[in-house]
């Protein structure tokens, strides 16, 4: 066993391009891929325009005014653009997504300009249009802190394959993955109401008590989420943000194990899910093989211990020139798809979901060597809880482009 990159595939060795799906609802995971392909072309625009470095990396006084100028454009320019998406992606995408999806009430959004422009803070004001489960009440607390996981899932995929990504790739994917741990950290005893993880607490400790289940606390919730820092690719992507201070290297490297030609990467995610909270260990797979993740799920919920197995693959196969994407999932959970509280039951239940996603390449692109495709995925599911899908049951379409970038 060694790090380093293992021999590839020609198959998985093909750049991911960027997607951009829409769907019914908008839904978490549909957003995400908005939020992440506007993240990555601003910043490759701003790449195209603002220059890295004043001078030649030569001598200190120009080292120190390279370091100076680089760390002011993160300041004043990358860091607010970053902070502005993840408010926006966590109000809209977030918690917006879990209401369109399951309530028709008004809603309202307030996304301020990031520091030092304004106070970087925003709000999602909403109506039930009737009354909500606890389970819907959890979903739309965590809906925020799912979506930013999802989308640093997204970076990190593209990152592996890849082999690489750049200083604003990672500086998105550490803000987005660790979301959920910085939020949870920051949260004191006696917040005020509107706040995202002590109305989760309130709402899950409302559904235990109910039960004759324990309670959770904030200690509890900032004990268990420090489980996120071990994310190798988190530590890849700090470095490289410093690496790219320091020296203006626009390269940032993931290296993985490599197992017989096979590269592996795992890394733990911690989540606030609608029955409760979720460990889980992402493993990604390449080299040898397609690109393949097999994720494992256990959490907590009142009187279970939920579970899941998902796995996806790239490339799984070519039809009439379409490349095929599939996933699937099975898990046991609480029935957080129920919309009637007079028939809630706790008794978990066990669902699957199938997906297949095609690609087809239509028209080049003038930034890249590569086509943008048409996308076109469906799929199946029960009710319950995928990140990032809806918790009903039923069919999921979603359609738009893949971009390829740089």
């Amino acid at each position: 066993m060694a790090i380093g990159a293992a021999g590839a595939s020609p198959v998985a060795a093909q750049q991911l391009a960027s997607e951009v799906l829409l769907d019914r609802h908008m839904t978490v995971a549909a957003g995400a891929t908005v939020s992440g392909t506007v993240g990555a072309l601003v910043a490759h625009a701003e790449d195209a325009t603002v220059p890295h470095r004043l001078f030649a990396e030569e001598g200190m006084s120009r080292r120190t005014a390279n370091v100076t100028y680089r760390f002011l454009k993160f300041a004043l320019l990358d860091a607010p653009q970053e902070h502005l998406l993840l408010v926006f992606n966590h109000e809209v995408f977030g918690h917006g997504a879990r209401l369109r999806e399951r309530f028709d009430g008004p809603i309202e959004y307030h996304v301020a300009l990031p520091e030092p422009y304004g106070d970087g803070t925003g709000a999602t004001s909403f109506v039930f249009d009737r009354e909500p489960t606890p389970f819907e009440l959890l979903a739309v607390h965590a809906g925020g802190m799912e979506s930013t996981g999802v989308v640093a899932s997204t970076v990190a995929e593209r990152a592996f394959i890849d082999r690489r990504m750049s200083p604003r790739d990672a500086y998105r994917y550490v803000t987005f993955e660790l979301d959920t741990l910085r939020y949870i950290a920051s949260t004191d005893e006696n917040e005020e109401p509107g706040h995202d993880v002590a109305d989760f607490l309130h709402s899950y400790n409302a559904l235990a008590a109910a039960a004759g289940a324990p309670a959770l606390t904030t200690r509890h919730l900032k004990r268990e989420a420090l489980i996120s820092l071990a994310n190798p690719m988190a530590a890849y992507a700090a470095i490289g943000i410093v690496r790219y201070w320091w020296n203006g290297d626009t390269n940032v490297p993931v290296p993985a194990l490599s197992i017989a030609g096979m590269r592996y990467l795992p890394l733990f995610r911690y989540r606030l899910t609608p029955f409760g909270t979720e460990w889980a260990l992402v493993n990604s797979l390449g080299g040898r093989i397609r690109p393949t993740e097999v994720e494992l799920r256990v959490g907590r919920a009142p009187l279970s211990t939920p579970w899941g197995v998902g796995v996806r693959q790239r490339n799984v196969a070519t039809f009439g020139g379409w490349a095929l994407d599939a996933a699937v999932d099975v898990w046991r959970q609480p029935p957080v798809d129920e919309t009637q509280p007079v028939r809630l039951t706790l008794d978990p239940h066990t669902g699957t979901r199938v997906r297949v996603r095609g690609n087809h390449a239509v028209l080049p692109v003038w930034f890249s060597s590569s086509r943008a495709t048409v996308v076109v995925e469906l799929g199946a599911k029960s009710g319950g809880y995928v990140p990032g899908e809806p918790l009903r049951r039923g069919v999921v379409a979603r359609a738009g482009v893949g971009i390829p970038l740089p």
